[in-house]
């Protein structure tokens, strides 16, 4: 059988040359293929478990395949445009590494489209033939001829050299109250991801207004307990446009991070309204546009039509706080875990937290760190490792200090969501190695542990079965191994008078308890806004899909011009943001088709 491909070259990429040689074959060949829609081919460059993600780049969604029956589906498919050209990114030094003595070679890309340019990422393997072949393969979307960026050399001007009459200034220019137009995008919820959203979209041109329901910008973090900081590498954690001081904490208290996010809004000119509320929400089939109310701080009510709407309003719904028997009548504080402001009132009391993953461990170590004698009460197993391990393994990319925090966004991005879970269980037997000393301690004190769904360890949890069960330890195990941190297990059945009772016929007492029990479904805040029916048409948008993608997140929601920027984190919110902001852009341009799918009215 005649080859239906050209053999790569011959040389061992064992040098920087020869793996620059490598992928710059693997990249023509595939160029070529894709022009073509040359199926054969494509598979053959392909390994059998190979990865692919199309993000926006060939077609005007997020699409993934894994094996090469559904890579060869995916790429020479109808749904599929070629890319105009796609080469090896200029200036990128293809990255050579050992794996368990199979060498691999990997390389960033650069590709253009009808529409714009984006970039790429390609991880190359020899296979058991002996050809060189992909294992991982994503290609993003990256601009928009439509909507340059206004960055660098194509930034704002601020303020035009040279005689203008009637000049006014910047910042009555930027009309921050839209007394001329209204927004393009309204977005709801000035969080990091709101913020980053809204950020995107002024770079691109795109007016675009944010509502925040709290008196300042930041304050959803600002008013939490004062011992509260991030748990992830600040290399993972910064926001487009404005890095973090080389000074800055390595972990990122609530604060800062507050106080952060607020000076950004304000560097970046990004309009936000706070103090206010949206109200009466409906889409006008006639203008295409969402209609509504901005309650101000002041009272005041202004109605308002935008083509976007954006929920930026966290992964999290409402606090899930059990409603059992007795709670009226027991005489201490009892709240969840969202409304703890701290320790001071609480010093030589007692307090009960109920939940195990890592509210219920910050929140008891908070207590006790501080003289407060504190139980916590497992209900069931919990996944632990340490926070040094956690960004070992699952935030490699961004620590290893090989690529920019938008490379290792990109290097990450090949993986589906839905096939993260395959990778939890050799993730948690690094984990185990690494944190050798703390889990035989922590069984010994009668702390639980769990190793997750099927051994996957968070990765399962988190992209398997949409829940949590895990914690990252900061210093809460240590407080638990030598007992500092009492430890009960068991459900809580009832509130008594004095405390609570558990299902095994015991009781405690305490002055304070805490239900770290998590939260309900972002759908709740859609369905308090948007209504019912359309709530149901939307169902679980912030699961992973059988598609193996978040559902409904940074990409078409099921009814046109409704969007969620919603993420785990400030490093997806980060990549994803910019995937949404384009797609915005892309609509308003007319590049990117409507559906047609309407809210249900």
């Amino acid at each position: 059988m005649t080859d239906v491909v050209a053999h790569a070259p011959a040389s061992t990429p064992s040098t920087h040359a020869a793996s620059a040689e490598t992928i710059a074959w693997w990249v023509a060949e595939l160029g070529t293929a894709l022009a073509s829609r040359n199926a054969p081919a494509i598979r053959e460059l392909f390994g059998a478990a190979a990865t692919v993600r199309d993000l926006l780049a060939l077609s005007w969604d997020f699409r993934n395949a894994v094996g090469r029956d559904e890579i060869v589906a995916l790429l020479s498919g109808p749904d599929a445009t070629p890319p105009l050209t796609i080469e090896v990114r200029p200036g990128s030094t293809p990255l050579l590494a050992d794996e368990d003595g199979r060498l691999t070679a990997a390389a960033f890309l650069r590709f253009t489209t009808a529409t714009g340019s984006g970039d790429g990422y390609v991880k190359v393997a020899t296979d058991d033939d002996g050809r060189w072949r992909a294992e991982a393969f994503v290609l993003a979307l990256a601009s928009l001829d439509s909507h340059p960026e206004q960055l660098d050399d194509n930034r704002p001007t601020g303020r035009a050299h040279g005689p203008k009459l009637n000049r006014v200034g910047w910042r009555e220019d930027l009309d921050p109250e839209f007394t001329k137009q209204d927004p393009t995008a309204i977005i709801i919820g000035a969080g990091h991801n709101g913020l980053m959203l809204a950020a995107r979209l002024r770079a691109l041109g795109i007016p675009a207004l944010t509502i925040e329901r709290n008196e300042r910008v930041g304050d959803n973090w600002r008013k939490r307990y004062s011992s509260l900081a991030l748990h992830t590498p600040l290399a993972s954690d910064g926001l487009p446009y404005i890095p973090y001081p080389p000074t800055w904490t390595r972990f990122t208290p609530k604060d800062k991070l507050a106080d952060f996010l607020e000076c950004y809004a304000t560097l970046l000119d990004l309009p936000v309204w706070t103090g206010s509320r949206v109200e009466n929400v409906r889409f006008d089939d006639d203008t295409q546009r969402w209609t509504l109310d901005v309650v101000r701080a002041d009272g005041s009510r202004r109605a308002m039509a935008t083509p976007h709407l954006v929920f930026a309003t966290g992964m999290n719904g409402e606090p899930f706080l059990p409603d059992l028997p007795g709670m009226k009548d027991y005489r201490g504080t009892l709240i969840h875990a969202v409304d703890y402001r701290g320790h001071a009132e609480w010093a030589g009391k007692k307090a009960i937290v109920i939940g195990s993953g890592v509210s219920g461990h910050d929140l008891a170590q908070d207590l006790a760190e501080h003289g407060v004698d504190v139980t916590m009460i497992q209900r069931s197993g919990t996944v632990v490792m340490n926070t040094s391990t956690f960004h070992t393994v699952m935030h490699a990319n961004h620590v290893s200090g090989q690529y920019t925090a938008e490379d290792a966004d990109l290097v990450n991005s090949a993986v589906p969501f839905g096939l993260l879970p395959s990778y939890g269980a050799k993730q948690l037997e690094l984990a185990h190695e690494l944190d050798g000393d703390l889990l035989p301690a922590l069984e010994k004190a009668g702390f639980e542990l769990s190793e997750g769904p099927d051994g996957q360890g968070v990765l399962g949890l988190i992209f398997g079965q949409n829940s949590t069960g895990y914690y990252y330890n900061a210093g809460a195990s240590e407080l638990i191994a030598d007992g500092t941190i009492k430890l009960r297990h068991g459900n809580v059945v009832a509130a008594t008078p004095t405390g609570i009772a558990l299902d095994d016929g015991t009781t405690l007492d305490a002055d304070l308890v805490i239900f770290a029990t998590g939260y309900r479904s972002p759908t709740v805040a859609v369905e308090r806004l948007l209504g019912e029916k359309i709530a149901r048409q939307l169902q679980e948008f912030a699961n992973v899909s059988s598609d193996r993608e978040y559902g409904r997140l940074w990409r078409r929601s099921g009814i046109d011009r409704l969007w969620f920027m919603i993420s785990l984190g400030i490093g997806d919110g980060r990549f994803y943001s910019r995937l949404l902001a384009l797609q915005i852009a892309a609509i308003e341009a007319g590049t990117m088709p409507l559906t047609e799918s309407k809210a249900l009215a």
